[in-house]
C-alpha cells in the first residue's frame, strides 16, 4: 500500500446518547479512490462526518498526513485540507454557478485577481460549468449540480475529498460522468474517500473498497478483491 493520507484508529462517535461508530480502524492510501459500502445504518455517513470534524470523535484518534487532527473542528479541518461534499444537494439553488463557486473559496479570503485565476483553473477542469456560468444552480441537471458541488469544495484546496453518496438520484449517464470526474481528480493526486449506494458500479471504478457493518470496518482490500468476495457479493451487491 502507498503512503496513507489518513489513519483512523479505534474511533467512536455518534449523536447525543446514540453511539454509531464503535472503534473504527481504517487507513486510506494517498492519491487513491476508496469507496465505503455497507447496509443502511452501518455508520458510513457518520464516519465521513467524523473525519470532516462535524461529528465529534469521542475516543480514538485520526491522523491526516501524519498530523493528529482528532481535536480540530470542522473549519480547521477544511482549512487544513479535508473537504466534504455531503449527501444530497448542498448548493445555493437561487445563485448562479459563478456565485456558488466563489462561495466555495470563501474560507481562503483570496484577493479578487487570485480568485479569478482559480475560477479559470477550475472551469478548465470542468468546462461544462463555464458553459453554465450564469445559470442558477437549481436549474442544472443532477449530474451538473454534483460536479459543481465537488468544484466548490475543490476551491477550498482539499487534499482529501470526502463524498457522501455522490450518485444519489442520478441517471446512469450522470453517474458515469461523476465517476469519471472522480477518477480524473485522483489521477491528479487528490485522495478521495466516498460512501456510495451503487456499490458494484463504484467498486468497478475505484481503487480500494471498505465494508462497514454496525459501526465497524469489517474489510479493507483492493476494489477488485472486494468485488469478488463471495459474501460481499451476496450481502451487498446482489450477485
Amino acid at each position: 500500500m502507498t503512503e496513507a493520507v489518513i489513519r483512523i484508529d479505534k474511533v467512536t462517535g455518534g449523536y447525543g446518547d446514540l453511539t454509531i461508530l464503535h472503534g473504527v480502524d481504517m487507513t486510506v492510501p494517498a492519491a487513491s479512490w476508496t469507496t465505503i459500502i455497507g447496509a443502511n445504518g452501518a455508520g458510513k455517513s457518520t464516519l465521513l462526518k467524523a473525519i470532516a470534524g462535524i461529528v465529534r470523535c469521542r475516543s480514538g484518534s485520526m491522523q491526516f498526513e501524519g498530523r493528529d487532527v482528532t481535536a480540530l473542528d470542522s473549519l480547521a479541518r477544511l482549512k487544513g485540507g479535508i473537504g466534504l461534499v455531503p449527501q444530497g444537494r448542498c448548493n445555493f439553488p437561487l445563485l448562479s454557478v459563478a456565485e456558488n463557486l466563489k462561495l466555495g473559496a470563501f474560507t481562503r479570503k483570496l484577493a479578487a485577481a487570485d480568485l479569478e485565476v482559480e475560477l479559470q483553473q477550475v472551469t478548465a477542469r470542468f468546462p461544462r460549468l463555464r458553459e453554465r456560468w450564469h445559470t442558477m444552480a437549481g436549474n442544472l441537471s443532477g449530474g451538473e449540480q454534483q460536479v459543481m458541488e465537488m468544484a466548490m469544495v475543490l476551491l477550498a484546496k482539499p487534499r482529501l475529498l470526502l463524498l457522501d453518496e455522490p450518485s444519489l438520484g442520478l441517471s446512469p449517464q450522470a453517474m458515469g460522468m461523476v465517476f469519471d470526474t472522480i477518477r480524473e481528480l485522483t489521477a491528479s493526486g487528490l485522495s478521495v474517500l466516498m460512501v456510495e449506494q451503487n456499490a458494484r458500479q463504484a467498486l468497478e471504478c475505484c481503487d480500494y473498497g471498505v465494508v462497514m457493518e454496525l459501526g465497524r470496518s469489517k474489510l479493507f482490500d483492493r476494489a477488485p478483491d472486494v468485488l469478488a468476495h463471495p459474501e460481499i457479493r451476496r450481502l451487498f451487491l446482489g450477485l
